[in-house]
């Protein structure tokens, strides 16, 4: 089980006693959603930043650049990925990919799932397995590479992992060109869901 941050569980109890009942406003439920939402963030950014700029990482890239996958290849690819168990394997169980494993199954992060991609948005190590080769046409890969900055998306239920998450994205640039992104999904907890969807419900009455 992950080891929350004191900060975090002490939402997550909030959000416990306040759902059930109705002493909760729009505001109070927003402003809670926003604080648990930030300290996700702040406990996971640093890790994220650094991986974005290991060798190992970078070193992926530029293989990539150097065999480079022109956009139809990719969409082939993205067809064909359920069932190309070879190509699976060497995004899975590359280097980066095995200490992408070794964070998803970490008690001290709520990482669901992480990904390196080039920048055309193509896999280029993950873990988990995905259900898609190709990310680029996702908001998770597109609002990140179009403003060249961090970026984080809404909380949704994700396939890959078949749970609620929400996208954590670094680009990686070099020499000022961008040559792919970190991708992290982080999970939130049916809570967090909960007050988000009660929050929702309030302000269309």
């Amino acid at each position: 089980m992950h080891k929350f941050p004191a900060k975090l569980q002490g939402l997550i109890l909030l959000f416990s006693f306040l759902l059930p009942h109705s002493i909760a406003n729009t505001d109070m439920l927003k402003r809670l959603n926003k604080q648990y939402k930030q300290i996700l963030i702040d406990s996971h950014i640093g890790i994220l930043f650094q991986l974005s700029q290991r060798a190992v990482t970078t070193d992926l890239l530029k293989q990539r650049i150097d065999t480079p996958l022109s956009l139809a290849q990719i969409i082939e690819i993205d067809k064909n990925w359920s069932n190309d168990k070879n190509r699976q394997t060497q995004i899975t169980q590359n280097q980066l990919a095995k200490y992408l494993s070794v964070l998803i199954n970490s008690q001290h992060y709520s990482f669901a799932e992480l990904m390196l991609v080039d920048a055309n948005g193509a896999l280029v190590a993950a873990y988990p397995l995905t259900s898609d080769f190709w990310q680029g046409d996702e908001d998770k890969f597109t609002k990140a590479i179009e403003t060249n900055n961090f970026s984080v998306t809404p909380a949704q239920w994700d396939e890959s992992t078949q749970r609620y998450s929400f996208f954590m994205t670094v680009p990686i640039t070099q020499n000022t060109q961008t040559i792919g992104a970190l991708i992290a999904g982080l999970k939130v907890t049916p809570e967090y869901m909960q007050s988000l969807e009660k929050a929702s419900e309030q302000q269309r009455l």
